[in-house]
């Protein structure tokens, strides 16, 4: 079975991520922080995957005990196109492909789905799933114990702005 076909096709948040983003707070488990909290789970594991990305850390996420949604949502919903643009960019330098590539509209049927209602394919899922724990590895390792919203973000666009 290729890299592409195997996998689930749905985002993938391990059990240790949730334990950790709820320290803080999502959705209705108020969590700890008195600085905010997120509204859905989706929003921790897009922080994670574009963490992942920024530092290049990707691996076989751990394991999942509850599903999570295969499309965007809350604040993550308003931005759909911005991401799956930055993660089909990603998708397109794993595969060797850059601009002016014959190859970039080859590579979107492998990547975005046509007949159903998921926005991706298998393959993208694993590689988006595969940088969010990657990302989260790197934020519970860096930024280690948190339980404040404010204190994440202050911190994630620290790295971010070193990384650039």
């Amino acid at each position: 079975m290729s890299e592409e076909t195997k996998g689930i096709r749905r985002f993938h948040l391990s059990d240790d991520a949730r334990v950790y983003f709820e320290k803080i707070g999502v959705e209705r488990k108020k969590g700890e922080s008195n600085s905010g909290m997120f509204s859905a789970y989706v929003e921790p594991y897009f922080l994670c995957m574009l963490m992942g990305i920024v530092k290049d850390k990707s691996r076989t996420p751990d394991t999942m005990s509850k599903d999570m949604v295969s499309t965007w949502k809350s604040s993550a919903k308003e931005n759909e196109r911005e991401i799956s643009g930055l993660v089909f960019y990603q998708f397109c330098i794993k595969h060797g492909i850059s601009h002016d590539d014959d190859r970039v509209l080859k590579l979107m049927e492998k990547f975005f789905t046509v007949a159903r209602a998921e926005v991706y394919e298998k393959g993208a899922f694993n590689m988006m799933n595969n940088y969010a724990q990657g990302g989260f590895d790197y934020i519970r390792e860096s930024l280690g114990p948190n339980d404040q919203l404010a204190n994440l973000l202050i911190w994630y666009l620290q790295e971010l702005e070193e990384s650039s």
